[in-house]
């Protein structure tokens, strides 16, 4: 009974094979990242889609080989063949969005899943109901099998290893899979259909439920629709995931960022020194790169914290550190380590460069004011190695005050075993 095929409907059927398999591969890379709560959902949307697609394909592909009488289908046949691509879709996106599986697992999978499309394809011609039984031919039955294994397996590998592909590479490697994956289930499908053919003069159920000229193109139509839409969903929700996943990663980091900020001046805060003096002692060539650390505070911060208020305060703080960050050329790390004072730290201190530094630091009390009342400083240094080893010995020794005349003046420099910091005695 078989004439020859219809191009324009084998053509859709590995249109609709490829759009299903490339819901296929989104629906599986949202299972993947989904919460165990949406993984079911999706799981459902997914099968359903996807299931929908393969089953569409095969009966547009029976559409596309002409028989001299018009063909109908039974209802229930039909139904379970469709049921039975679902399961077997829904199968396949399961292992696909697993995060580990093992040989005896994916095997598993593959058995059930072409199980699953060569019940669904069998079943679908004979749904098709005939006055006699299709005559098969044992040949192509085993090679249509052959087939549906070899498709699935390929399938299930493929779509694991390109599940977790990020950037612009991935929808390439997406698309060129999903032509793969519909070319193994036309293969299945052409191939079944040479297994399976029916006598001359057999004639169509007179109770089948289900006009023949409705499973070509309208169907196809509808199907791939279907699937678009479907693609569309989850492409977006996979984008709207990554976007907040990104987000939450943006906010912890800037989380982070804030927690060795100052929040009054934006440099950086007591924290973040000690951190950066703990990676530099760290390295290996440190004594190779020796710096310096420069104490500045505000002597009269209290008295001046007291007549201008917090706000007024804060304001005339941020003007200081604008102040400091101007005198300090790019590579003098400068932070606030208190209320009332600064920490530069000078790596290779004694290079030229920082001579005009100096100079205008050991200017502070005239050049660093507020217009209410003086500033007045205090000051101190200490350098690395000669005056200490570890970041807590540089910053007590740094803290020694020191005339401000004496910044950047390093010819003295040494360790004091009998350090006494600001507000200490001796016997404490």
């Amino acid at each position: 009974m078989m004439t020859h095929y219809d191009l324009s409907l084998v053509v859709a059927s590995y249109v609709v094979a490829v759009l299903a398999a490339y819901t296929a591969l989104f629906f599986g890379a949202r299972i993947g990242s989904a919460e165990q709560g949406k993984r079911r959902q999706w799981l459902l949307t997914g099968g359903l889609a996807m299931g929908t697609g393969i089953w569409t394909m095969h009966f547009v592909g029976m559409r596309a080989m002409p028989m001299e009488v018009a063909v109908t289908y039974d209802t229930g046949m039909t139904l379970v063949s469709w049921l039975a691509a679902v399961v077997a879709s829904g199968i396949a996106l399961h292992i696909i969005g697993r995060e580990k599986i093992g040989a005896g697992v994916f095997t598993a999978a593959v058995v059930m899943m072409s199980a699953g499309i060569v019940i669904m394809h069998y079943l679908g011609i004979y749904a098709m109901r005939m006055s006699a039984p299709p005559l098969i031919d044992g040949v192509w039955l085993t090679i249509s099998i052959f087939i549906a294994v070899a498709a699935s397996a390929a399938a299930l590998a493929v779509s694991r290893r390109i599940r977790n592909l990020h950037g612009g590479r991935v929808s390439a490697a997406r698309f060129g899979a999903a032509l793969i994956m519909a070319a193994a289930i036309c293969g299945m499908h052409y191939s079944g259909m040479l297994a399976m053919t029916f006598p001359e003069g057999a004639l169509p159920a007179a109770d089948n439920g289900l006009r023949g000229d409705w499973m070509g193109i309208p169907v196809a139509l509808f199907c791939a629709a279907l699937l678009a839409v479907s693609a569309f969903v989850a492409a977006f929700d996979v984008k709207q995931q990554r976007q907040l996943v990104q987000q939450k990663a943006e906010k912890e980091a800037r989380v982070a960022r804030m927690a060795f900020l100052d929040a009054a001046t934006g440099l950086p805060n007591r924290s973040a020194l000690e951190q950066r003096l703990l990676a530099t002692l760290a390295l290996e060539d440190a004594r190779e790169h020796p710096f310096a650390l420069i104490y500045l505070d505000i002597a009269n911060y209290r008295e001046l914290s007291g007549s201008l208020g917090a706000e007024s305060m804060n304001s005339v703080l941020r003007e200081i550190s604008a102040a400091l960050k101007q005198l300090a050329p790019e590579p003098v790390y400068l932070a606030r380590y208190s209320a009332s004072t600064f920490f530069l730290m000078v790596p290779e201190y004694s290079d030229s460069e920082y001579g005009f530094m100096y100079k205008r630091l050991r200017e502070l009390d005239q050049r660093i004011g507020t217009p209410a009342m003086p500033v007045t400083w205090r000051a101190g240094q200490s350098v690395f190695p000669h005056t200490g080893n570890s970041s807590r010995k540089l910053i007590r020794a740094a803290m020694v005050p020191r005339d401000v005349s004496q910044i950047g003046r390093f010819d003295n420099v040494k360790a004091d075993p009998d350090l006494v910091l600001p507000g200490q005695t001796t016997a404490s």
